[in-house]
């Protein structure tokens, strides 16, 4: 029987680790000190450490009774309302994007980096978070096919850059098939889409039409003007 396994290891982007910090990250074996200069180190690897809601759960529970925030009524306090609280204490309980992550996400299982940044950029003890840089890799306890693998992403709250290895497999797979049948539509199309995505990435609206337009644009000029 063969085992699959997701590690990875990356840094997030900051002035400082805080206590907001320790207790949304403490599960990625967080390194405050390495790699140093504004970064700090998380990972997740396979039977040692995969990070949960749960417990980031604990990690702001016992930072909301440091702080003397009311924990929500019940036993067994649940995620949502208890980001609501600590998003009042630092003022940014009006955050589109907090309120649409509060209500729409289940808060189980295992953590999502890009909900770790949005709520930690909510809760800003000084910690400055600006963005955070992983890298992961899928393997497996026997050599079998296309078992392997691995992905990066690059996330900040002004853009989100993901690829994985598969992805890269099926584009050329794709690709090849539409030049071989020397079929243009369909490579355009898929070079668009390409395009489309990595634009998708850029979270300011006004500011992805105007790169849109202007990769156009420079699509549009002859090989020898692009090089200029």
């Amino acid at each position: 029987m063969a085992n699959n396994y997701y590690e990875g290891t990356g840094v997030l982007m900051l002035d400082r680790v805080t206590p907001v910090i320790k207790a949304l990250f403490g599960a990625f074996a967080l390194d405050e000190n390495y790699p140093g200069d504004g970064l700090a180190y998380i990972a997740r690897i396979a039977e040692t450490n995969d990070p949960q809601w749960s417990d980031v759960q604990d990690g702001l529970e016992a930072l909301a009774k440091q702080l003397g925030i009311p924990m929500p009524d019940g036993d067994e306090p649940m995620l949502a309302p208890l980001l609501e609280r600590m998003a009042v204490h630092f003022g940014t309980d009006q955050d589109e994007e907090l309120e649409n992550l509060i209500e729409h996400h289940r808060f189980e299982d295992s953590t999502d980096l890009e909900a770790l940044l949005l709520i930690a950029t909510c809760l800003n003890d000084g910690h400055n978070l600006v963005a955070i840089q992983f890298e992961g890799c899928w393997h497996c306890s026997k050599p079998k096919l296309f078992e392997f693998g691995g992905d990066g992403c690059y996330l900040s709250r002004e853009l989100k850059v993901s690829r994985s290895s598969t992805q890269e497999l099926q584009l050329g797979e794709q690709l090849r098939k539409a030049i071989l049948a020397a079929d243009a539509e369909e490579a355009s199309a898929l070079i668009a889409l390409e395009a489309a995505s990595l634009l998708a990435g850029i979270r300011d609206e006004p500011f992805r039409m105007t790169v849109r337009r202007r990769v156009a644009e420079r699509l549009a000029q002859t090989p020898a003007s692009t090089s200029r």
